[in-house]
C-alpha cells in the first residue's frame, strides 16, 4: 500500500493515514489550543504529507513521521500567526463557549478556566524543543523512546528536555499566580 501511496495512488495513501487522522488533529491542537486553527493545521499537514510521501524513507514508523509534519505545520502557523483576540480560544471562553461542569460552582469553573488559560499561555512559552517533549509525554502519552524517535533526539535528551520544561513550566505557574494575587491585592505589600 505504501508502495502506491508513493506512486500518487490517492486510495493507498487515504487507506495508510486514515487511522492516523485523530492523533493528527490532537497534535494539532495540543499545538494550536484553538479549534478551527487545529483543523486548518490537520488538513495541511495531510495536504503536505500528500506532497511528501514520496520522500517517506521508513526510517521512523509512519506515526513518527507525521507526527513530525503536523509538528512542522503547526510551528510555521504559530510562527504567522496573527489574529484578533475575538478570534483567539481566550476571547471564546469569555464570551461563554466552554461549558462549566455540571458539579462545580460557577466561582469552580472560572478558576478552573483561567488556570488552564494559565497553564496553556505557559506551555506557549516554553522553548520548541521542550514543549514538543511535553505535549508528546503529557497529552500524547508517548514512552521516552517514542518521542526520541519522533524528535530525533536521544533518550536521555528526551528526559532532559522534559524535566526542563517541567521545571520551567512550574516556574511560570508560580509566577503568574504571584501576578495573578498582587492584582487582586492578594500579593500586595503590607502597608
Amino acid at each position: 500500500m505504501l508502495r502506491r501511496a508513493k506512486k500518487g495512488d490517492a486510495d493507498a495513501f487515504e487507506q495508510l493515514l486514515t487511522p492516523l487522522e485523530q492523533m493528527v488533529w490532537r497534535v494539532c491542537w495540543h499545538y494550536t489550543n484553538h479549534t478551527e486553527d487545529a483543523r486548518d493545521c490537520a488538513q495541511e499537514a495531510m495536504l503536505k504529507a500528500w506532497r511528501v510521501i514520496g520522500q517517506y524513507r521508513g526510517d521512523c514508523s509512519l506515526e513518527s513521521w507525521m507526527y513530525r509534519i503536523c509538528q512542522s505545520v503547526c510551528m510555521d502557523f504559530l510562527r504567522g500567526k496573527k489574529r484578533h483576540a475575538a478570534e483567539s480560544a481566550d476571547a471564546l471562553e469569555e464570551e461563554g463557549f466552554e461549558p462549566a461542569s455540571c458539579e462545580e460552582t460557577p466561582e469552580e469553573a472560572a478558576v478552573s478556566r483561567d488556570r488552564r488559560r494559565a497553564l496553556r499561555r505557559a506551555i506557549a512559552q516554553l522553548p520548541e524543543e521542550w514543549r514538543t517533549v511535553l505535549i508528546l509525554y503529557a497529552m500524547e502519552k508517548k514512552k521516552y523512546e517514542e518521542i526520541a524517535q519522533i524528535t530525533g533526539a536521544h533518550v536521555g535528551t528526551v528526559k532532559s528536555r522534559l524535566n526542563r520544561a517541567r521545571q520551567k513550566l512550574a516556574q511560570l505557574m508560580a509566577e503568574g499566580e504571584q501576578t495573578s494575587g498582587a492584582k487582586d491585592g492578594k500579593g500586595g505589600r503590607a502597608s
